[in-house]
């Protein structure tokens, strides 16, 4: 996007307009556009910050500076109770994430996150993941509902497949892998010939630093596979946000979490991002079907409700037996912001800070 003619260029004829955008540190200042067609905005200046670590943002709220923060809902007691801050809870967002890529393709130029390269056990080689055993395994081992207890505090419905709970084509009696061990060993002894097995792996989990929920669940993926088997070794570690993306769109990551939120209020949206060839994460873990673009763009042009609802369903029987995937969770969101801040409301797709046109600060 960096390429593109409007990339660093202010333009539209929203409420607000860009003073400046620090790309160093990732702040961005708008101010209110006079010239807007409809009445003027509320706030005069408008200020988004991007502070990676949840201890600066938290003392920032608690001290009046900051008027909504983001936070990792492993982190809500924090600020529960915290004087002058209110928490809007239970609310309902049209989201599929964290979900568990693992990449059939990794890239191995330069790239420490694979060990040696090879099934040697001091490393795996770039079509490790290629394997659909090796997938299977890895869906049978981790435990989604434990991590919701855990990392969410039990805020979320366990997920399976990529479109959200409550949309046209969610499947509620679609299937997905059980926690078993021994079926997680089962699936390993088959990989790569049970080389796989015999021979152990080794390689990096990363995180985006400070996102608790996905640390939570690199270090249970590592725990659960490495009580498996001596042989089995996988470190985390975390990195900063643009850092993890650097690597997510190099292809380098075995494994990656990440997630997606509604553009538009369309099944398309998620199945093409999760599942098409073309789509924004299948692109980095070198997944493709050629049965599921077909019928991605099938659904994407048919009108009729129930032929599309049955064509989704088909996706999420794919999603399941290919497993290039483990989807997490929907999770159920929530909104931490000063008293003082007025004119906020909830919108599944538009979500987080919220709206700015209508917000406004007072006592």
């Amino acid at each position: 996007p960096d390429v593109q003619e409007l990339f660093d260029k202010g333009s539209g004829t929203g409420p607000f307009r860009l003073q400046s955008w620090d790309r160093g540190t990732g702040t961005v200042t708008l101010v209110r556009n006079t010239t807007y067609w409809r009445a003027p905005a509320k706030l005069a200046r408008v200020v988004i910050q991007k502070v990676e670590e949840f201890s600066p943002r938290r003392l920032a709220l608690q001290n009046g500076d900051a008027d909504i923060i983001g936070v990792d809902r492993a982190n809500q007691p924090a600020v529960t109770g915290m004087s002058g801050v209110r928490i809007v809870d239970d609310l309902a967002e049209l989201v599929t994430s964290p979900a568990l890529f693992m990449n059939l393709k990794i890239n191995p130029e330069a790239n420490p996150d694979i060990g040696s390269g090879k099934l040697d056990g001091n490393g795996i080689p770039p079509d490790f993941f290629a394997d659909v055993h090796v997938r299977r395994a890895f869906a049978h081992l981790f435990n989604r509902e434990r991590w919701i207890q855990e990392a969410l505090r039990g805020k979320g419905r366990v997920a399976n497949g990529p479109i959200p709970y409550g949309m046209l084509g969610y499947n509620p009696r679609g299937k997905w892998y059980e926690v078993s061990r021994d079926r997680a060993i089962a699936e390993f002894r088959e990989a790569h010939g049970g080389q796989v097995w015999d021979k152990g792996f080794k390689f990096s989990v990363l995180f985006n630093t400070g996102n608790v929920s996905r640390q939570t669940a690199a270090q249970m993926v590592k725990e659960a596979a490495e009580a498996l088997n001596p042989k089995f070794k996988i470190d985390v570690r975390g990195v900063t946000w643009s850092s993890y993306l650097g690597l997510m769109r190099s292809k380098k990551l075995p494994m990656f979490l990440v997630g997606w939120a509604a553009d538009y209020a369309d099944p398309d949206n998620f199945v093409v991002p999760f599942m098409h060839s073309t789509g924004t994460f299948t692109g980095r873990q070198g997944y493709s079907n050629p049965e599921v673009d077909r019928l991605i763009e099938a659904a994407a042009r048919e009108t009729d409700p129930k032929k599309r609802e049955q064509m989704y369903f088909k996706l999420q029987e794919i999603a399941y037996t290919d497993v290039p995937t483990i989807y997490m969770v929907y999770p159920v969101g929530f909104t931490v912001m000063r008293n003082w801040v007025k004119g906020w409301y909830h919108n599944p797709i538009f979500f987080g800070y919220g709206y700015l046109y209508t917000m406004s600060k007072g006592q």
